[in-house]
């Protein structure tokens, strides 16, 4: 309970904060992770025998647009349909209530901060999002552009092979996500949000940052390297949510516990 009661007078204390959330973030709005024995990414290669780094990857959508082009429209109707859980409005109130300057880092590509009401310009999804398309031959088109899909036709139009295109209605788009081995992938939007973020921490420079972490794992290491810069760099407090892999070095603190819970517990003390 010490911890909670810590974190809660740090956030009190500071004059903005950080959060930076993995795919655990995610968890108790049901959606699943993708790492570990029971992630999405070890469920699909039992089920299609291959390496996740084989299917999902710039090159399935030559040679297996079907596929590829299934799976996120599958995704993207999921995450379309599920709200952002109680604890995204949690932070979303303490940032109000505390009048703090805030940050968003995220590995996760739903857009469920904007959805939950926190600005456009300071959330800085780092592989990507669904919110945007870009072409899959990077090369003869850069641009990208919003994702106005419509995701109650999209399944079975692809089924009928019929893929989304770019502007000039004959190249195949693809969601301007980050995939596996993925030199195609167009980081114009996200370059963009590292400025705003960059100008967020030279506005916050010399003043008391608290990181909260949640819900990011060991296997894939951007969320938990921008973490550590916040430590080292900034002088960051910071505070680690994740229910198995939670270690991090005093005097930081580290919750194992689910995303929500953890948030519910702090708030009790705020």
């Amino acid at each position: 309970m010490e911890n909670y009661k810590t974190s809660a007078d740090w956030i009190k204390n500071a004059d903005a904060i950080v959060v930076l959330t993995g795919a655990g973030m995610g968890v108790d709005s049901g959606m699943q992770t993708f790492r570990g024995k029971s992630g999405k990414w070890g469920a699909i290669e039992a089920t299609e025998n291959k390496s996740i780094f084989e299917l999902s990857n710039p090159i399935s959508f030559i040679e297996n647009p079907k596929w590829i082009w299934g799976l996120f429209a599958q995704r993207m109707k999921e995450y379309e349909n599920t709200p952002p859980h109680q604890g995204f409005y949690l932070l979303k109130n303490w940032i109000e209530k505390l009048n703090l300057d805030y940050f968003i880092l995220t590995s996760n590509i739903d857009q469920h901060f904007q959805k939950a009401g926190f600005e456009e310009n300071k959330i800085r999804e780092v592989h990507g999002s669904f919110g945007w398309l870009q072409s899959t031959k990077p090369k003869e088109n850069n641009e990208i552009w919003k994702n106005n899909l419509n995701l109650d036709t999209l399944a079975q139009e692809i089924e009928e092979g019929k893929f989304p295109l770019c502007k000039d209605n004959t190249t195949m788009a693809r969601p301007n996500i980050y995939l596996f081995r993925d030199f195609d992938y167009l980081d114009t939007y996200s370059k963009t949000k590292l400025s705003f973020y960059e100008k967020f921490l030279s506005n916050n420079h010399n003043k008391k940052i608290v990181a909260i972490e949640i819900g990011s794992g060991p296997h894939v290491q951007t969320i938990r390297t921008k973490t550590r810069e916040l430590i080292t760099k900034n002088q960051a407090k910071a505070i680690r949510i994740n229910p198995n892999d939670f270690a991090i070095k005093s005097p930081h603190i580290g919750i194992n516990e689910g995303a929500l819970d953890a948030l519910k517990a702090i708030n009790n003390y705020l």
